[in-house]
């Protein structure tokens, strides 16, 4: 699977709201698939993902929100120890994401930009610190 940095944050906090039902259906689907299959091999890229493929922000292999999405990307790579090309399983890549981002303050200087900031503090506070997103969409 290819992901961008800053989607292992945007997954594990995922409550079931998205850009639109399709977008919302296709997170679901992956989140499913990677936690039947957490050794899932994740290859960490710099542009469109898999995930982004049915965002409607992605409009011919390009983000409308190119220059936002790149910079929560480096965010969570700088704070992480990531880069483009990293790859590693599921369940690694998303520890470590949780470890050095999601229980840290890294968390609020990467994300508060995001339109989907308030919903995912709200996530990371109500648990104290972060959970799975299996057991947020349903908390």
């Amino acid at each position: 699977m290819k992901l961008r940095a800053h989607h292992l944050l945007c997954m594990q906090n995922f409550t079931g709201y998205g850009y639109s039902p399709a977008f919302t259906a296709h997170m679901t689907a992956l989140l499913e698939s990677l936690a039947a299959h957490p050794e899932t091999v994740v290859r960490l890229i710099g542009g469109c993902d898999d995930l982004c493929a049915a965002c409607p922000h992605h409009t011919g292999g390009v983000c409308d929100s190119a220059a936002k999405v790149a910079r929560f990307d480096a965010g969570v790579c700088e704070a992480a120890g990531l880069s483009a090309e990293t790859s590693g399983t599921w369940a690694e890549l998303t520890a470590r994401v949780r470890t050095h981002i999601l229980q840290t303050a890294a968390f609020d200087v990467i994300c508060a930009g995001c339109e989907w900031y308030h919903l995912c503090k709200r996530m990371v506070e109500k648990h104290g610190k972060h959970s799975s997103s299996e057991e947020n969409r349903y908390t």
